[in-house]
């Protein structure tokens, strides 16, 4: 647990004592889990360029579903975040593209909580709209690990807008 903690806290410090003007996104889509469960996705993103097309980013999610049990309905949440690069492929002024890879923590709270772990890699694509704004449509996959089912996936699908200052 302390490795995890001084990983986090030097993504963090890495994060804020960047080497170049940070952006930030706001997205909604849906967050496929297991491709049984569909929630709706809520999420921001705070992103920080490394170099020369690579930036970190750091991201929180927030996924709601609901259904009828008992003639009641009852809400299950799933809280994914995410720290990873992304390498950027700029196509044209206002066109770039990107692949993603990182490392997701999540954690589900239904009839019990369970806690997952794992890989997650991504693309997108983000149009310049204004020069402080791109739009953005993402993609990603996740691979992670957590009881019950042990070896869990998801695609999650994202739209939104890429504040840059």
């Amino acid at each position: 647990m302390n490795k995890v903690c001084t990983i986090t806290a030097a993504l963090l410090l890495l994060a804020v004592y960047g080497f170049a003007a940070p952006s930030f996104s706001a997205h909604i889509g849906g967050d496929f889990f297991n491709y049984e469960d569909n929630f709706l996705d809520l999420g921001i993103t705070y992103i920080n360029p490394l170099g020369q097309d690579m930036e970190l980013y750091l991201s929180g999610h927030f996924g709601v579903r609901t259904r009828t049990e008992n003639g009641e309905i009852v809400a299950d949440f799933l809280y994914p975040l995410e720290a990873g690069l992304n390498f950027l492929f700029p196509f044209s002024a206002t066109m770039t593209g990107l692949f993603g890879l990182g490392i997701t923590p999540q954690f589900l709270v239904a009839d019990e909580t369970s806690f997952y772990l794992g890989p997650t890699v991504k693309c997108g694509l983000r149009v310049r709209i204004h020069p402080r704004m791109a739009w953005m449509a993402e993609a990603r996959q996740d691979l992670v690990i957590g009881a019950p089912k042990w070896i869990n996936t998801g695609t999650r699908l994202h739209t939104g807008i890429v504040f840059t200052f």
